[in-house]
């Protein structure tokens, strides 16, 4: 199934590159992250830690899309920042700074690079077998569209839902992360009516907290919303069983109201 059967290819005007190099002090175990762009992929924002230790493994692959299919790959700079400081690349469809729209084969192209400077340069740590894809409204709607990319890993889904299909999320089969924000949330109910229809044996964790659309993404390290992606992927993909109890246990202390679907099903990617 094609990502444009679930969104519309939006237009993108794209405009000349030229690389930004910002460096983001960050409190993750990699510390300083720098934010750029690259020649090869200029029209995406590059998150990626400045040191080049390998300590507890190489660096999974985070690609993200952002709220409104915006083009301002910095637009969730605090959360992936975060993220890419525990020992990630991360990167967001859209140049930082950056205007107009973005489509779900521009967070193709993203996983496209991943795949192919994993392992060189300054990506010699990258290991792109182990890829997370994530969006936080249109952007998880961009997100849910690479289900069936086998490069894939996982997919996120940030205060987000299907817009057209409905029926595609009953053909989901990878581990599906949803971080919605309660009832008042935009995109409660189209995630609700995605999570029953999932299949049977594809593993599911939804939490809800009563913030709203987009929650504390835009908080300090994206905030809870941030830290349950975070914890996902520490789990997944990194095997950290202090994060793995947090989506049985230690997510009530930040006050999630949580679903699950074949939880048992999971098996991190390590």
């Amino acid at each position: 199934m094609k990502a444009n059967s679930i969104l519309a290819a939006a237009l993108f005007s794209v405009a000349d590159a030229s690389p930004l190099l910002e460096r983001q002090s960050a409190q993750g175990p990699f510390g300083a992250v720098s934010v750029s762009t690259d020649s090869a992929l200029a029209n995406h924002a590059i998150y990626i830690p400045t040191t080049s230790s390998t300590t507890g493994g190489k660096w999974p692959v985070v690609v993200w899309g952002n709220g409104g299919c915006g083009g301002d790959g910095a637009s969730n700079s605090k959360f992936l920042s975060w993220v890419a400081s525990y020992g990630y690349l991360a990167i967001a469809s859209g140049k930082p700074g950056g205007s107009g729209s973005t489509t779900a084969q521009m967070m193709t192209q993203s996983i496209d690079f991943a795949a192919k400077v994993a392992g060189t340069g300054r990506y010699a740590n990258v290991d792109a077998t182990k890829i997370f894809a994530s969006g936080f409204s249109c952007g998880g709607v961009e997100a849910m569209a690479q289900s069936w990319d086998k490069r894939v890993s996982t997919i996120g889904v940030v205060s987000s839902g299907l817009l057209t299909n409905y029926t595609a999320a009953s053909t989901f089969t990878k581990p599906i992360l949803y971080v919605m924000g309660g009832s008042g949330d935009i995109a409660y109910d189209n995630a609700e009516r995605d999570f029953k229809a999932l299949p049977a044996n594809t593993p599911a964790w939804k939490g809800n907290l009563n913030l709203g659309h987009g929650g504390d993404l835009f908080s300090n390290q994206g905030g809870k919303f941030g830290k349950v992606q975070l914890n996902w992927l520490e789990w997944l993909f990194k095997g950290k069983q202090d994060a793995a109890k947090y989506f049985t246990d230690g997510y009530k202390a930040d006050g999630w109201s949580v679903q699950t679907h074949a939880m048992d099903k999971i098996k991190p990617f390590v």
